[in-house]
């Protein structure tokens, strides 16, 4: 045998030695045999980790939008009121009135003032997607009101359902003031469906003082109105439907103190 080889025989034993124990052993003679208790322990095999993977967190409703969208805004000299047209497209306006359906709605009736259907979406990740992927956040971005920054939508997104004779009269959307310290500042609306041979009337009314006429917007699939809320909110209502039924989605836009912000996003 070369000295080569004997080298590889030696580390290959090396190797064995270190891998298997062998405990001493005992030897017992008898008058025919000899008995050896000898105990040999093999290495334990490593377990293998599992390899977990990780889901993207989100829900049926977050789900429906699939593309980063980039609001284009129009504003108005006469009334404090930003539209973004096009905010939703007709088939995400479809699934979300389809999923409100299915959920049920509650009625809220009060004479000459409030008629109207309500249900109410307790989804943060629908909340999300549509201030994220929607463009909501990026839109506002620049924003400061009282010295606060826009962070979110409240987590409660309501549905409103109008079918014919309904309305809400003249009204202001109040703040949302949260136990995290967050407030709502701007109230967003969303027309679900258009007025095109879905229903007629249903206009959205805003009151701008010292103006004779209001404002009127015609509701548009997929068109949003972002206003402020409280003592900055103009008075407005929704007009009664005379046909049809009409949907719309309506959010409370949250702000906090920049540095809360900036914590929530580990910077």
């Amino acid at each position: 045998m070369s000295a080569r080889h004997q080298d590889e025989d030696d580390n290959v034993a090396s190797q064995s030695r270190e891998k298997i124990q062998v405990n001493p052993s005992t030897t017992k003679v008898g008058k025919d045999t000899i008995m050896v208790n000898m105990e040999i322990k093999f290495p334990k095999k490593a377990k293998q980790k599992k390899i977990v993977e990780k889901k993207s967190q989100g829900s049926m409703l977050s789900g429906i939008f699939s593309e980063q969208k980039f609001p284009e805004p129009v504003y108005f000299q006469n009334v404090d009121c930003v539209a973004l047209p096009n905010f939703f497209t007709p088939r995400e306006c479809r699934q979300i009135i389809d999923f409100a359906e299915s959920q049920g709605f509650s009625t809220q009736h009060r004479h000459r003032v409030l008629n109207l259907s309500w249900t109410d979406l307790v989804d943060p990740y629908f909340g999300e997607a549509v201030w994220s992927l929607c463009g909501l956040g990026w839109f506002l971005r620049t924003i400061t009101v009282d010295g606060m920054v826009p962070c979110g939508l409240n987590d409660v997104i309501r549905i409103q359902k109008y079918t014919q004779g309904n309305l809400f009269g003249r009204h202001v959307d109040q703040n949302v003031h949260r136990a995290d310290g967050k407030i709502s500042k701007y109230s967003i609306r969303i027309f679900l469906n258009g007025s095109e041979e879905e229903f007629e009337g249903g206009l959205s009314v805003f009151h701008v003082p010292f103006r004779e006429d209001p404002v009127v917007f015609e509701p548009e699939t997929g068109l949003a109105l972002l206003y402020p809320q409280g003592n900055m909110c103009t008075v407005q209502e929704e007009a009664e439907v005379l046909y049809g039924c009409k949907y719309v989605l309506r959010a409370d836009i949250l702000f906090c103190p920049r540095d809360q912000l900036d914590a929530s996003a580990g910077r």
